[in-house]
């Protein structure tokens, strides 16, 4: 297997390896064989990585905002690349704690760049930001990554911070120097995919809701939101990733920002998908609260340009918008028939590999 050659031994840290997506990202490292390193926040009794418990080297926990810690933990592992997924990753609470939230999300970038500037055994990094940089022009038309940047939310506000520092510490330290160095940033948009607890988000919201047999509410069935299958995604990272090493040193250089969007069948009113999710279900339905099932606002809905990763990284969705849901639910409910969610991941992942590679 290519990816399995890459990855095999090499040295990754894994910042966030305990979230959603880390967790994922971890079980993916686990598989491909590389020695990962994760760093995340003290450990939730009940949380999806300590349900499949992926196997990696070490685990330290700690603040990405505590940038001695941080440095220890680097200047000891050693690494050879370093994937950024550590921040607070919704606009939940954005208006209640914005202060942890740009200090979070801020400091952790500058804390991770400055490590990387000691540590010269580092030669690809990939910080991971959100679609969420891009200014709203209120537009159907797709973000390509040189679109103006923009935000008037604190969470918002630090995925453009994000972007920001990671270019200027690019331009201002490694860009002409004779460190064999790629430093890029990853842009994608909503994920699904098991394992997400968090209710306050439309897609774990329906499927806890139908697999407790109760009857979930939505607000505006026609609000249009951007959905991909999270290994997707992920797989797109890890080809990010591979680019910047192999190129590290070379003349043509793969630093940047890369945006990983779905595809147009990944553009669905939540009413859409509540329909998709409920057909997994036996005798399941929702309802759409009072007073809203008849409003339609036609609202431009953030799009992403995709062609960069597809034409350099050779990067693409292999999985619609109905087969990542199924995936879903068939995870979900073979989990509540007793099957370990270990079990489940690990042979998504693995026939997920299988097909890309």
């Amino acid at each position: 297997m290519r990816h399995k050659d890459f990855w095999q031994k090499k040295r990754v840290l894994l910042t966030g390896h305990t979230g959603f997506k880390g967790t994922w990202m971890s079980l993916i490292l686990e598989s491909l064989g590389a020695i990962t390193c994760g760093y995340s926040l003290p450990l939730n009794p009940y949380s999806f990585f300590k349900e499949v418990s992926p196997e990696i080297r070490r685990h330290e926990e700690g603040d990405i905002a505590d940038e001695r810690k941080l440095l220890g933990v680097i200047e000891s592992f050693r690494p050879d690349i370093v994937l950024h997924f550590a921040s607070h990753s919704s606009l939940d609470g954005s208006m209640k704690i914005p202060d942890f939230i740009l200090r979070t999300n801020l400091m952790g970038v500058v804390n991770i760049l400055e490590a990387v500037r000691k540590i010269e055994s580092v030669k690809s990094v990939v910080v991971v930001t959100s679609d969420k940089c891009y200014q709203n022009m209120e537009t159907d038309r797709p973000y390509t990554e040189d679109a103006p940047l923009g935000a008037k939310d604190p969470y918002s506000t630090s995925k453009v911070c994000q972007e920001l520092l990671t270019e200027c510490y690019f331009d201002t330290f490694f860009r002409e120097t004779d460190r064999n160095l790629g430093i890029a940033t990853a842009r994608a948009s909503n994920v699904i995919g098991a394992g997400d607890y968090n209710i306050s988000r439309l897609m774990p919201y329906l499927l806890d809701s139908f697999a407790n047999k109760r009857t979930p509410q939505i607000r505006n069935p026609y609000a249009v939101r951007p959905w991909q299958y999270v290994l997707d995604v992920l797989y797109g990272y890890l080809l990010l990733a591979e680019k910047l090493y192999l190129s590290a040193g070379c003349t043509e250089s793969y630093s940047g920002a890369y945006n990983f969007g779905p595809r147009e069948d990944g553009f669905a009113e939540v009413g859409r998908i509540a329909d998709l999710v409920s057909r997994g279900f036996d005798n399941a339905s929702y309802e759409v609260v009072k007073g809203q099932d008849h409003i339609k606002k036609e609202t431009a809905i953030l799009k992403l340009d995709s062609t960069k990763a597809q034409t350099v990284l050779n990067w693409n969705i292999h999985k619609t918008l109905e087969e990542t849901i199924a995936l879903t639910i068939d995870f979900i409910k073979k989990e509540k028939n007793g099957m370990k969610a270990g079990t489940l991941a690990r042979a998504q992942v693995e026939e997920y590999l299988k097909e890309v590679d």
